[in-house]
């Protein structure tokens, strides 16, 4: 399954945090990736409002100028897998299901043979199968939105996660909400569909550095803000400890705050939900949201103030993240998400173990032995 590792900044004119949903949005949904665009001819015309759709592959599209109009034209449009498709006329939003774009005519119009080459490559959640599906992508409200659906290992689930934003300026925090939901009610506000549950992480309006992970049934997020400080999220299943029958929708939200309270990230108080016990995790049992505890957070022998694991010869043992209900249920484990030791560790730090990548992350600002996890980047 696929992951990815980048940034996001402002550069675009844009916050980085609506950069970020939007790069949530593009690789969860598993739109395909642009290449560079080339134009050659007489032409001095431009193509925007680009995009590669989930269904798109790898190929590259040529669009060439079979009619020529002054402050307009017609192109055909022919993938080298896909082949010919309906043309694009200047000026007029096209979309043939594998790609969108509109041509816009120059100060030198377009004359026959003037051509256009697009290469694109199938996204990397689309090509493992693992794409989520985008119902809902808000970028006109203040506080942007984004509803997904994956479908499980089985490809017949339905597991409905969603980010959104929010912010102010005057008081300087730029912040996403994780969130999971037990359903999709088109009509309904962000906050108010079905069993809604909601967890802020505080993001930041400048550069924000991310590792992203997927599979088709949970979403993982780390991010770099700041000062710097570490911020995470999962949203979508754990690996339940029963039968489908048993517990057929063990959904979590973690994020780093609960709800979606004015908190920048330079607040000192918060914490990762990972180390359980806290409003900030959410676990969807058959009774509905339970706070859970986590092992191995809660055992004193593993991870103490006094004692703690440590590496083997520098070799790093990785902890299934586990939940619990104190002398009553073992719910499950997360999914991709380890407990590491931070003894002799450092963040961003990466381990190779069974042929995964691991990245070690910190939680917030902390630094103790007990203060990391270990992010699995799904390949």
């Amino acid at each position: 399954m696929p992951h990815k590792i980048g940034f996001v900044d402002n550069s675009n004119g844009q916050w980085a945090h609506y950069n970020m949903l939007a790069q949530l949005r593009h690789f969860c949904g598993g739109f395909g990736d642009l290449g560079t665009i080339t134009r050659s001819g007489t032409g001095n015309g431009t193509i925007t409002a680009i995009e590669a759709s989930p269904a798109a592959i790898t190929e590259t599209w040529t669009l060439t100028c079979t009619v020529a109009a002054a402050n307009g034209g017609t192109f055909s449009v022919v993938g080298s897998v896909s082949g010919a498709q309906a043309d694009a006329v200047v000026g007029t939003p096209y979309d043939n299901g594998l790609i969108k774009l509109l041509i816009n005519d120059g100060s030198t119009d377009f004359i026959v043979s003037d051509e256009f080459e697009i290469p694109v490559t199938q996204g990397a959640a689309s090509a493992a199968d693992a794409e989520w599906q985008v119902l809902r992508y808000d970028t006109v409200s203040a506080n942007r939105q984004l509803i997904l659906k994956g479908k499980g290992y089985t490809g017949d689930e339905e597991i409905f996660v969603g980010f959104r934003t929010y912010q102010d300026a005057g008081a300087d925090y730029y912040n996403l909400v994780a969130a999971v939901f037990t359903g999709y009610v088109p009509g309904n506000t962000f906050d108010t569909q079905p069993g809604a549950r909601l967890s802020g992480v505080p993001a930041h309006n400048n550069r924000i550095d991310y590792w992203l992970t997927l599979n088709p049934q949970r979403i993982a997020l780390a991010m770099k803000v700041g000062t710097p400080v570490y911020e995470s999220a999962y949203v979508g299943k754990c690996l339940p400890y029963g039968r489908p029958s048993q517990y057929p929708y063990p959904v979590v939200c973690g994020g780093m705050l609960s709800g979606a309270p004015a908190t920048r990230f330079s607040d000192t108080t918060h914490s990762m939900a990972y180390k359980g016990n806290r409003a900030n995790m959410g676990l969807r049992t058959n009774d509905g949201w339970t706070q859970p505890l986590t092992y191995p957070w809660v055992n004193t022998y593993v991870a103490g103030s006094s004692q703690n694991m440590r590496d083997t010869a520098d070799v790093y043992h990785l902890l299934p993240v586990e939940m619990f209900q104190s002398n009553l249920n073992l719910w499950g484990a997360l999914d991709g998400v380890f407990y590491i030791t931070g003894f002799n560790n450092a963040v961003e730090n990466t381990l190779v173990i069974g042929g995964h990548t691991y990245v070690v992350i910190q939680d917030v600002w902390r630094t103790g032995f007990t203060d990391y996890f270990a992010l699995r980047m799904d390949n």
